[in-house]
């Protein structure tokens, strides 16, 4: 049968994702602020309280578990329902276990868990916090999803578990990310709301440090970061893995990893270790696996002179050894309301739902109590008239008739009276009956108090908190995370911080052929030697090559990568991607700051030259050149004056101040350039120190200079006289 809808199609399928939406939300996945379970959590320990599967009691097979919960509660795939089972009796993933698990259930290397038809489990003693009166109509039920049973809208816990153990999921347009505490602090911070609902933030921080996680570690959380995340519900920190260095003999150590962040694979880190080593990324020698049930992870240097404190930051930079974790406090109020909400705001939420239970049981037990008063008074009567009522249920064909209208009892009172087993008559003494009536009045009297009196519930809590605290196992409520306020590792530090530090002469040839030699030595000491020499350059290891070529372009070459020694020299180009037609114009190291660049048609500009640094082949575009121009000299810029010189004999000297620094760009103009003219040198110089060049093997000089002083861009003037006819500074 087919059935024609006359609908737009967009407000269908709005319609339907907005349900659908809606049902992820409230039905999968964002937890209950209340008990801090979602649907499937909640499902899954409801069905193990059903099956008396309590912490004293024998386990039963997960399979057996899982097919109850589906059948009953969670009509969704057998496999999510077991998975959520396994996360709840991991020890690394949960703060505090509610399952108690027997088998394999996964471990922190990220090995699954055996097959549910093998494991078995019950719930651990924790659990035995969320049934408080779950018997006594302290929460409501609902209908599962067909109708034939009937499971609780929220469990009614005790604890804040939403705190304690955390909650993570993603939902449609909003997800939750909530770290797990410590039980300790959460207690003391109900204790100090309990007395003052309205207490700030900062009263909770003298007792609540931060986030306690089942893996330990170390938690950099500053004060700022600690007020957004806590009031506002949405923030993020750093978790590193603890760790110690371990001395060794003749000065060797090494350092043992034994606390990995929340929620990494540890197998994943030792991998990311083992790819960085294979690649010379880190300077280790081995990572080692030595753990059993308790984590350590062993990283082994390359040499004993390597600094461990830099060593483990950089191992932090590179790994997940160190971790971002992003909190998000998103949770339904009422079960119905997402909302991203506070630390006070969940733990006065909580405490709500708690005094709603309370309540709620009180008036069961009330009720109870009171049918149980009715009872014995009508038991003090049987007691005063046992062998008239005995005679009359011996003679009378309706007995309850008539002992209700000769003692006037209630029906209540008389079926009591009339269930009574032949044996329990002997019981019935005054005395007896008196006490219990004495009793259960004062329990009445107190119910009542702890429904009507805020006073007697709140101190009902508070006693009820500490009680909880005492019979919590001291290993639980003990610290796992250390909270740091500030971060004592530099996030900057890079592998060539490594690296034996040695100096290195850089030399290129005509052909721009490049050579490494040790030390440091002068360039007209290597012309003598080598009339073939075009630039050299004094460097560390640890610096970096920059190459200027005549196209703009800029290049970063590690020169320990530079052939050295007795081996051949080797183009630029075998180390980058140049263009054919490209020649370099200058040679400098990363050591320098200011540069100086300029081109043929008189361009220029000041550059700074650790920003040019790159680790691409194909280098930066730092100069934008027109098609006609290329670039002929750079120099690092040491002087206060660059002065110029063209190829129709002008000469124009100006304060190097008036360039601009560009990161790139086309420059400014120099010298102003006629057609057919160009920029044949330039150099810098300081006024006072005058002019000097040579002409053949004469050295001439110009003590003052200040004819040819102008401003930038200005034509220039003719050149000295006796000026060497290249036209450059140094022939």
């Amino acid at each position: 049968m087919n059935k024609i809808l006359n609908k737009k199609i967009d407000n269908i399928l709005s319609q339907k994702y907005l349900s659908y939406a809606i049902s992820t939300i409230v039905s999968r996945s964002l937890p209950d602020v209340r008990d801090g379970l979602k649907p499937v959590h909640r499902r899954i320990i409801f069905s193990m309280y059903q099956l008396k599967l309590f912490n004293n009691s024998n386990y039963k097979k997960s399979a057996r578990i899982v097919g109850d919960v589906m059948g009953k509660f969670h009509p969704h795939g057998d496999q999510a329902i077991y998975d959520s089972l396994v996360r709840m009796a991991q020890e690394f993933s949960t703060r505090i276990q509610l399952i108690d698990g027997q088998g394999n259930f996964g471990n922190i290397d990220g090995d699954n868990p055996a097959a549910m038809r093998y494991t078995e489990a019950r719930l651990q003693k924790y659990a035995n916090y969320f049934f408080d009166g779950i018997e006594e109509n302290s929460i409501d039920y609902k209908e599962n999803y067909d109708g034939q049973n009937l499971e609780p809208e929220v469990l009614p816990a005790q604890l804040p578990n939403i705190l304690v153990n955390g909650a993570m999921g993603i939902a449609v347009g909003m997800a939750t990310n909530i770290p797990p505490h410590n039980i300790n602090e959460l207690i003391q911070c109900l204790q100090i709301l309990i007395k003052n609902p309205n207490t700030k933030i900062s009263n909770l921080f003298k007792v609540l440090k931060g986030p306690d996680f089942p893996t330990g570690g170390e938690v950099i959380l500053d004060e700022h970061n600690k007020k957004t995340i806590y009031n506002k519900g949405r923030g993020s920190f750093t978790i590193n893995s603890r760790w110690k260095k371990e001395n060794l003999k003749s000065g060797q150590y090494q350092i043992v990893i034994n606390e990995i962040p929340y929620q990494v694979n540890k197998v994943k880190i030792i991998e990311q270790l083992a790819s960085l080593i294979n690649s010379k990324k880190i300077p280790l020698e081995d990572v080692i696996d030595e753990s059993d049930e308790i984590i350590r992870i062993v990283l082994k240097p390359k040499n004993r002179n390597i600094d461990a404190q830099k060593l483990i930051e950089l191992c932090f930079k590179l790994t997940d050894l160190s971790t971002k974790f992003s909190c998000n406090f998103n949770v339904l109020l009422n079960g119905i309301e997402p909302k991203q909400i506070g630390i006070i705001e969940m733990l006065l939420n909580f405490l709500n739902h708690r005094k709603i239970s309370i309540k709620r049981k009180s008036e069961f037990n009330i009720k109870k109590i009171k049918n149980r008063l009715e009872i014995l008074k009508g038991f003090q009567i049987v007691f005063k008239n046992l062998d008239r009522i005995i005679k009359i249920i011996r003679t009378k064909d309706n007995p309850k008739k008539v002992i209700i209208k000769t003692f006037k009892l209630s029906e209540l009172q008389v079926d009591s009276i009339l269930s009574m087993r032949l044996g329990s008559l002997k019981k019935i003494d005054e005395k007896n009956i008196m006490k219990e009536n004495s009793d259960l009045n004062i329990k009445l009297k107190y119910l009542k108090k702890l429904i009507t009196d805020k006073i007697t519930l709140n101190n009902f809590i508070s006693n009820e908190l500490e009680l909880i605290l005492k019979d919590i196992d001291p290993l639980i409520k003990e610290r796992k995370s250390t909270i740091i306020k500030e971060s004592n590792y530099n996030t900057d530090v890079d592998i060539d911080e490594f690296k034996q530090i040695e100096k290195y002469t850089v030399i290129m040839n005509k052909d721009f052929n490049l050579k490494r030699i040790k030390d440091h030595l002068d360039y007209e000491y290597l012309k003598k030697n080598n009339s073939e020499l075009l630039y050299s350059i004094n460097l560390m290891s640890n610096q970096k090559l920059i190459i200027f070529v005549s196209s703009g372009k800029v290049f970063t070459i590690d020169p320990n990568n530079i052939p050295s020694g007795n081996s051949n020299p080797k183009s630029f180009i075998y180390f980058v991607d140049s263009i054919p037609n490209d020649k370099v114009v200058g040679l400098l190291s990363s050591n320098h700051n200011k540069i100086f660049l300029a081109s043929k048609n008189g361009k220029g500009f000041v550059s700074n030259i650790k920003k040019l640094i790159t680790s691409q082949r194909k280098g930066k575009q730092l100069f934008n050149l027109k098609s006609d121009d290329s670039v002929i000299k750079v120099f690092s810029l040491q002087k206060s004056h660059i002065i110029c010189v063209t190829n129709l004999q002008k000469m124009l000297a100006f304060e190097a101040s008036s360039i601009p620094e560009l990161s790139k760009g086309v420059g400014v103009q120099l010298i102003k350039i006629k057609d057919k003219d160009y920029i044949s040198d330039l150099i810098e110089i300081n006024p006072k120190e005058g002019l000097e060049w040579t002409t053949g093997s004469k050295k001439r000089r110009l003590d003052n200079f200040d004819f040819w002083i102008g401003k930038r861009a200005q034509a220039g003037k003719k050149i000295p006289r006796f000026f060497n006819k290249n036209l450059k500074f140094n022939e």
